[in-house]
């Protein structure tokens, strides 16, 4: 229970200060990530895959950024993505990814057609993308 609400909690926050700021402050991915550890290790909630995804993630997103270092996708929201990948199940994880892209390009439609803006905070789609995952999940649509 507090690993979910811990993880929401602090996505909200995060989600907020992206949209407002277009800024994922550290202290809040590591104060999430250090409540993650804690909570999911007191309600057994961790899983070694999921860990296995995050440095994956990691490696993926510096070896894009070597080679396309003019990208816009920002570090602040690969470690969201790291942590997400902590927090959600493994078998969730692609469906989330899916859910991600199609979430983050509604909100650069949105910003671009009504915004005039050329880039849109990510951190919210990720998190919408997490809570549609798990309510899919939970209405027993997938897997």
């Amino acid at each position: 229970m507090l690993f979910s609400l811990s993880f929401y909690i602090f996505s909200l926050f995060l989600s907020y200060t992206d949209c407002t700021k277009f800024k994922i402050p550290n202290i809040l991915i590591i104060t999430l990530f250090i409540h993650l550890i804690i909570f999911g290790f007191l309600e057994n909630q961790l899983n070694l895959y999921s860990f296995i995804i995050s440095v994956t993630i990691l490696v993926f997103f510096v070896i894009i950024m070597l080679i396309m270092p003019t990208m816009i996708l920002g570090g602040g929201d690969i470690k969201y993505m790291m942590v997400i990948a902590i927090y959600i199940s493994p078998l969730l994880f692609p469906l989330f990814l899916l859910l991600s892209g199609v979430f983050q390009m509604l909100f650069l439609l949105f910003m671009q057609k009504f915004k005039r803006r050329r880039i849109a905070p990510m951190a919210p789609a990720m998190f919408l993308a997490v809570a549609a995952a798990q309510m899919i999940h939970f209405l027993g649509f997938y897997l």
